[in-house]
């Protein structure tokens, strides 16, 4: 899943966006961040995140609208009301997520680890992650340069949360 940490708190977690309106009724359109997409419905309560605005919202129902999710979310019944909410960052709480598995690790909690490669060389700090359509791209900065390396096991080696770093299969010269 790709996601950073929220404006409001270090334990929020961005799901998605909400993006334009679906109909009349106050629907939303929404990009998912999760897998699968529709996996972003199943988290009851959502905090939408909107410039230095934030509002509580409940999950009252979704559906499949073409390619795109759609969802009714409480307090939003009207399509003027659903246009306020394009934009919005859809958060929860990382106490929120189910536990991983062994091995596994959410993008979110890669965020501001060193990153070395196999020998040992410092690469930068893990700062972003870009959804590409082939994989996602973890973005490591170092100052001013900026290394992307692929997200696929042939390359992230190893993930130590507890000593802060992951280590990649990468030439500091790529």
């Amino acid at each position: 899943m790709t996601a950073r940490p929220g404006p409001r708190s270090p334990r929020a977690v961005v799901l998605g966006r909400v993006g334009a309106p679906h109909g009349v009724q106050g629907w939303v359109k929404v990009t998912s961040y999760t897998e699968p997409a529709a996996g972003i419905a199943d988290y009851p309560q959502w905090t939408l995140v909107h410039g230095q605005q934030s509002r509580q919202v409940r999950v009252l129902e979704s559906k499949r609208a073409g390619q795109n999710l759609a969802v009714r979310l409480e307090g939003i019944d009207t399509v003027d009301a659903a246009r306020l909410q394009t934009g919005a960052e859809i958060q929860v709480d990382r106490s929120d997520l189910p536990a991983t598995g062994p091995h596994e690790h959410y993008l979110h909690d890669l965020l501001g680890l060193a990153a070395v490669n196999r020998e040992g060389v410092a690469l930068g700090r893990v700062d972003e992650f870009l959804e590409l359509p082939a994989h996602p791209v973890m973005v490591l900065r170092d100052g001013k340069l900026e290394r992307l390396v692929p997200m696929v096991p042939e390359r992230l080696v190893a993930v130590d949360l507890g000593a802060g770093r992951v280590t990649v299969d990468w030439h500091p010269d790529d």
